[in-house]
């Protein structure tokens, strides 16, 4: 078989971790480190500033008005005023009737053609290390690569947040039965692992009990745009689909258990290297050695991977042939695999080279 290098994404209990930490794509901001600096978890490492965005109402529709010029009689607001959500924007000015509130808080930008276009206020980012260990590179005006020792949990998707907390299993109390008391719930302001494909009540479970993060294996995509909403930051290990953690990984995170992580739950770029991932300082004892990643890793027999797609997606096993001619499958297609030894009843089982991860 020709050289093959396979996707890598990590699940691994001691590693050298190089984190991309950067502000969003629309932010401008500044870096407060430099090169070859060491930085502490909470260490502020840039600042940033989001420009706030604008949201148009449509006030004339919201009364009914025919005429958009009938919107005058009824603001109650005029150009640069602040707003909030319990402020009025229109409305009869003796208080009776319908009343328009503002959407969100932020400065009326424009008012004109029956719209009210209120610009929301910007958003101040103070961005935090996140690991402990040494500035390797500066990106001017976006953040740093930073080098450490620790553990380290790659997934497939995040909903675009980030959280510093300890890490809470689920166990044998499903997150949706605990009390949903805040100060009550083990849960809050925790990063809670669950090892079950995510559900709508789940998710709205994770949100009534403060959750600063959630790490699950997978979920239906028709929750995609509620995952987004919800305020705290959300890691699928597996994807998306019915599947459940993958024992190296549940093991792992039940390793972690009550220790402070950071979940970097930054959604996938088609033109950036960064993954959403979980990571947390770990020192090495005394002889044991620490794994280094390599882009040039090569798929070799007795390679530790996961399957992902198909019937097998979410496995694990161990590479123990790589056959020289592609495999015919029964879907009728003839592709390069490898013949992968899966846990449990799976038994061995050709697989494409391209639904193949490698883990550690």
């Amino acid at each position: 078989m020709s050289v093959y290098y396979p996707e890598q994404r990590p699940a691994l209990k001691l590693s050298v971790i190089q984190r991309e930490v950067m502000l969003p794509e629309d932010a401008s901001g500044i870096v407060a480190v430099q090169t070859d600096q060491r930085v502490d978890i909470r260490d502020v490492i840039a600042r940033g500033l989001v420009p706030g965005e604008f949201v148009v109402v449509e006030a004339a529709h919201y009364f009914g008005l025919k005429d958009p010029d009938d919107l005058t009689a009824l603001m109650l607001v005029n150009i640069d005023d602040e707003v909030d959500e319990l402020k009025p924007l229109a409305g009869l000015k003796s208080g009776r009737g319908k009343r328009l509130m503002s959407p969100t808080a932020g400065r009326v930008a424009a008012i004109a053609d029956g719209l009210i276009v209120i610009e929301k206020l910007n958003q101040v980012i103070d961005l935090e290390a996140g690991v402990r260990g040494t500035v390797k590179e500066v990106r001017l005006g976006r953040g740093v690569v930073i080098e450490a020792n620790g553990s380290r949990v790659q997934g497939v998707w995040g909903n675009g947040r980030h959280a510093i907390a300890a890490v809470i299993n689920e166990g044998a109390n499903p997150l949706e039965k605990t009390s949903s008391d805040v100060l009550g719930s083990r849960f809050s302001s925790a990063i809670a692992v669950v090892r079950r494909p995510l559900t709508e009540e789940i998710l709205d479970a994770a949100a009534a009990q403060n959750v600063a993060g959630l790490i699950a294996p997978s979920m239906s995509v028709d929750l995609l745009d509620w995952a987004l909403f919800q305020p705290y930051a959300l890691m699928l290990v597996e994807g998306f689909g019915q599947m459940r953690l993958n024992r190296a990984v549940a093991q792992l995170l039940q390793d972690l258990e009550g220790m402070q992580i950071t979940l970097d739950a930054v959604q996938p770029q088609v033109w950036s290297a960064r993954r959403p991932e979980a990571v947390m300082n770990v020192q090495a004892r005394a002889g044991e050695s620490i794994a280094r990643s390599s882009i040039n890793l090569t798929l070799r027999v007795g390679m530790s991977v996961r399957a992902v797609g198909g019937a097998y997606g979410g496995m694990l096993g161990n590479v123990v042939n790589l056959p020289n001619d592609p495999i015919l499958l029964d879907n009728g297609l003839r592709v390069p695999c490898a013949l992968v030894e899966l846990g449990g009843d799976a038994g061995k089982l050709y697989v494409p080279l391209a639904n193949l991860e490698v883990i550690g």
